[in-house]
């Protein structure tokens, strides 16, 4: 089982999966999702990925196939198993994105039509979604799907070139051959995570090292997508995961005094890499360190999760849920989960997506997660941090909060950088 996530380029692959299983589409079944009908600020490349990513447990359980097209829209392929098993994936995509009205049954608006008729599952008023079962519809499905694909081949803006080219395995690993060796103090970058509170400038609590994963593929390998290809970048966000441990476990890199939080999948958490880390840089530290982990790769693998947490937790380490959408917020309980913080992601369209309802239960969230536990992050403007604040949010990270932390700082460290760039013969 594999799944092809080269948006824009799956088009010809899906196309030769359709025709192979005309030779015995016996028991085989799919669904469209009609993502691409969703409004603009529901279709970032996060929420697409994240749509994606919720197939993963059925891509593990049976014979199937998913295809993400250059438009957003998801196609799966399935052997085998009811409608009703992927239907609750369905389902919790059109929670994902119940503010939208192609996901909301009651305010349908117009889409594309794939439906066919006589398809024995439920019709689908909103058009989120289609059904086809292949063994009395596989002719009108393979039409569809040659006809979905000659339309985004004619529209702007969709065709399969583009300006970057995915990551393959052969180029996946000569770049994890270079890491081995490679420096990445020119790679690695620091954002604070601080407290803001009206009408207080913001207080620094711990930083975030990461490695700058856009700035790797610039000067490693110009002209490729490192996280086209969501299964081979995992398997270099490991390789990263692993190569940033070494280094802070050998001092290599500027570390900034106090509290640190690294960004780690949850195999490198029980590989050697971390052992050594914890032996050589976290028994040598008295400020905490807080393991940032995804949501995603927490319900992709919860018993491995489970473990891993009490495993970190018995050596002293916090950790913080990272990657939640605010939709994400009112089903998770971070106590039970035995979660330290919760990281939710700012986006502008929260301004003005809300009704009261809805701002009613994320407040309610928020309180049950806990104010001081709740980290608003992508932070880039002014807005985000009042938005936060009115939910009760206090702790905030992003380049806007980076700005006014560099504006708050003690005027004499100011004066003290001022005078180092003044000094005779600096450049």
């Amino acid at each position: 089982m594999q799944a092809s996530a080269e948006r824009g380029h799956v088009g010809p692959e899906l196309l030769a999966y359709v025709k192979r299983l005309e030779r015995n589409y016996f028991d085989w079944r799919a669904v469209h999702l009609h993502l691409s009908g969703l409004k603009a600020h529901n279709r970032r490349d996060y929420q697409l990925r994240v749509a994606a990513s919720e197939f993963d447990r059925l891509l593990r359980q049976f014979n199937s196939e998913l295809f993400q097209l250059g438009n957003g829209d998801i196609v799966y392929l399935w052997h085998g198993g009811a409608f009703t098993d992927v239907d609750a994936v369905v389902l919790r995509l059109r929670y994902l994105f119940s503010d939208d009205p192609l996901a909301n049954p009651t305010a349908p608006e117009p889409g594309p039509e794939l439906s066919v008729e006589g398809t024995e599952h439920r019709a689908d008023p909103g058009k989120f979604c289609s059904w086809f079962e292949l063994e009395r519809e596989y002719d009108a499905f393979c039409f569809r799907i040659e006809e979905l694909l000659e339309q985004l081949e004619k529209e702007p803006g969709q065709s399969p070139a583009q300006t970057e080219v995915p990551l393959d395995p052969a180029k996946l690993a000569g770049l994890e051959t270079s890491l081995a060796s490679m420096d990445l103090s020119g790679l690695t970058r620091q954002q604070s995570i601080c407290a803001v509170l009206p009408q207080t400038g913001p207080q620094a609590l711990f930083s975030e090292i990461y490695v700058a994963v856009r700035d790797l593929g610039a000067s490693v390998l110009p002209g490729v997508d490192l996280t086209a290809d969501p299964w081979l970048f995992q398997h270099l966000a490991e390789s990263l995961d692993r190569r940033l441990l070494t280094c802070l476990g050998r001092h290599e890199l500027a570390v900034p005094e106090g509290a640190i939080s690294v960004n780690l999948r949850l195999a490198t958490l029980l590989s050697p890499e971390f052992l050594k880390f914890d032996h050589d840089f976290r028994r040598q530290v008295t400020s905490p360190v807080i393991i940032e982990l995804q949501l995603i790769d927490i319900f992709a693998e919860l018993g491995a999760y489970l473990f891993i947490r009490e495993f970190v937790r018995d050596r002293g380490y916090l950790v913080c849920i990272d990657g939640l959408h605010y939709l994400h917020l009112p089903l998770i309980d971070r106590k039970r989960l035995g979660a330290d913080l919760v990281k939710v992601i700012w986006t502008p369209d929260l301004l003005d997506g809300l009704n009261e309802a809805r701002r009613a239960d994320l407040k309610a969230a928020i309180k049950r997660a806990g104010l001081d536990r709740v980290i608003l992050c992508r932070c880039d403007s002014t807005e985000a941090i009042r938005w936060g604040q009115s939910f009760g949010i206090r702790l905030f990270q992003g380049h806007y909060v980076d700005s006014r932390l560099r504006a708050a700082r003690p005027p004499a460290i100011a004066a003290a950088r001022q005078a180092m760039r003044a000094a005779p013969g600096r450049k």
